[in-house]
């Protein structure tokens, strides 16, 4: 390397030393365009932090035990997040792990995946609330500033009956304390969500079909549209939600019995499935579930992946 060269990295702080180049100060970079990409034929299980709390010795955690999920990707690295239980949990909780033998490549009626039923065989209108990053204050690891911000989430879930879940959504909030009643909420398709501003796609109540819904700026009654297509028992069930910098959010589309995270996506066959957020509100993206009976029912969860640009500044390693 000649003089000038080396004259011109010291310039910026970059020192090179035998070969090697050693740089002074911290390193600002972006953010990854890709908050969450784990499908569970490629990608490790997700780790799950122990259970919160051993409770009274009975084995019961309490209602609102949090605990942390590691989401490893197929390149080695890894997304935090973490999972809340809706309900107490007894001592039939499954707690989040693989169920079945994965295969090499999915298909759309495996009943293999991350199984995230918890305490479903026992206690009615049971589940759980899964954030990618923070919950209650947003980070940079999973913050969506309207106006600033552009994303996807596409997710894959899989049961062998649906008519057992009522609430099995994903999509984006406003960034807030969590709101226990949330899950129930959907489930009725009616009523206050909790949250003040929300928008999240997936089948809700007893009818199996996908549906959306949202409320904004403290709606207490939120809007629900079906787009008329049904869930279907033992296959997967696809789904996936944009979201644009002017806050505009959408199911863009859905596909059932197809390979986890493919296929190909078809418009909702109904409605209009679409909500704008205020600018400068700061949304997060998550996962919620509730279960309307006491059996022992999976819910499985087959491949997620989030994405948001641009990246965020920031110089920690």
């Amino acid at each position: 390397m000649g003089r000038r060269s080396v004259n011109i990295l010291r310039k910026f702080g970059i020192e090179t030393l035998a070969g090697a180049i050693n740089l002074q100060g911290p390193l600002t970079r972006l953010t990854p365009e890709t908050l969450v990409d784990w499908n569970y034929t490629t990608c490790a299980a997700p780790i799950v932090g122990m259970s919160p709390t051993l409770g009274d010795g009975a084995g019961v955690t309490a209602a609102g035990a949090t605990y942390g999920i590691l989401f490893p990707n197929s390149d080695g690295g890894f997304r935090a997040g973490n999972m809340t239980c809706i309900t107490a949990q007894t001592t039939t909780t499954m707690y989040p792990q693989i169920e079945g033998a994965i295969p090499a490549t999915d298909v759309g009626d495996t009943a293999v995946g991350w199984n995230v039923q918890l305490d479903a065989e026992s206690t009615t209108n049971s589940g759980m609330e899964l954030h990618f990053g923070s919950m209650v204050a947003a980070s940079n690891a999973n913050k969506f500033v309207v106006g600033t911000h552009a994303g996807t989430f596409d997710v894959t879930f899989w049961t062998q009956d649906w008519q057992d879940w009522d609430c099995v959504v994903a999509g984006w909030r406003k960034v807030e304390a969590l709101q226990s009643g949330f899950g129930a909420a959907i489930a009725a398709e009616t009523g206050d969500g909790g949250y003040s501003d929300f928008f999240v796609c997936g089948v809700m109540g007893a009818t199996n079909q996908v549906q959306s819904s949202n409320a904004l700026n403290g709606d207490t009654t939120m809007q629900v549209v079906d787009t008329t297509d049904d869930s279907v028992d033992s296959d997967n069930l696809r789904l996936k939600m944009g979201l644009t910098k002017g806050g505009v959010a959408s199911l863009t589309g859905l596909v059932n019995n197809a390979e986890a995270g493919a296929g190909t996506l078809a418009a909702p066959s109904a409605g209009a499935h679409t909500v704008t957020f205020d600018t400068g509100d700061v949304l997060v993206p998550f996962i919620a579930t509730f279960k309307n009976s006491a059996a022992d029912i999976e819910i499985l969860i087959k491949d997620i992946t989030i994405t948001r640009t641009p990246g965020i500044s920031t110089a920690k390693l």
